[in-house]
């Protein structure tokens, strides 16, 4: 009776493992597909960006951020 009941727990357990390795396979390729295809699309961002040839103008600070980033440095002058 015992040995009855330990092989219907194992073969439970091994149905429960065999079940989560079969969910875990299809994420995992979507996983690596999803990582591929946003390494691809990166690459072509940054290769369309470089190309356009208005880096300069990308890289342009915001005015509003200028003005916060003075300030803060006068804050930090007064302080100390």
């Amino acid at each position: 009776m015992e040995t009855k009941v330990i092989k219907n727990l194992i073969q439970s357990y091994f149905d429960l493992v065999k079940k989560n390795i079969a969910d875990m396979v299809p994420k995992t390729i979507m996983a690596f597909l999803v990582t591929e295809s946003r390494n691809i699309a990166q690459g072509e961002l940054v290769e369309a960006i470089y190309k356009s040839g208005n880096f300069e103008q990308l890289v342009v600070e915001d005015p509003m951020i200028a003005a916060q980033r003075a300030s803060c440095k006068r804050t930090i002058g007064a302080l100390q």
